[in-house]
Parts: structure tokens; sequence; C-alpha cells
């Protein structure tokens, strides 16, 4: 199950054939990123530059392995959900009342 839910999240698993929405303050900070970065690469000498450029090569590397974590828990809490939905569901409906008494505390 590991396996399919990278395969998900790397875009091998191709659910939709649309590509993500690109929200506007993602594309502000893209530019904003692009800016910066040249103008930090203009101040740096050729030795610096070849350190940036590795030091944010393994910001992404620790982000992508950081994000895929995050889909997967996401992905297993999702499912975590419905399996209680559809395990209690029956018990939902019986006993109705007595799960309303436990969100109101009272006996």
């Amino acid at each position: 199950m590991y396996t399919m839910l990278m395969n998900l999240f790397t875009g091998n698993l191709n659910l939709a054939e649309r590509p993500p929405t690109d929200f506007p303050l993602r594309q502000y900070y893209s530019k904003e990123y692009d800016k910066l970065r040249k103008q930090l690469e203009g101040s740096l000498s050729d030795e610096e530059n070849k350190l940036l450029n590795e030091l944010l090569e393994t910001e992404t590397c620790d982000s992508m392995y950081s994000d895929m974590e995050a889909f997967a828990t996401g992905f297993r809490l999702a499912t975590l959900l419905m399996m209680e939905v559809f395990y209690d569901k029956d018990d939902l409906f019986d006993n109705k009342e007595q799960h309303l008494r436990h969100f109101i505390h009272r006996p």
C-alpha cells in the first residue's frame, strides 16, 4: 500500500488528467524566490554560488521527503476516519441517544 501512495504522490498514478491549480499567492512567492535568488547569486563568488546551489538542492530533497510523509500520513488518517465511520455506522443509528449523551456530557 505504501508503494501505491508514493506512486500517487509522485504522479505515477494519474487519477486526474488536469494539472493542479496554481494559486496567485504561490505565483507571487515563486517570483519573489527567483528575484531574491538572482540577487543573492549576483553578490556571491563562484564557490559560494556552488555551495548555495547544493544547499537549495538538499533543502528541496528534504522537503520532498517531508511532503511524501505528510501525504501518506494524511491519507492514512482519512482512511482510518472512513473505517471508523463505516465500522460504527449501525451503532450510530441504533444508539443515537447514547452518542448524543457522550457529546453533551450528561448521564
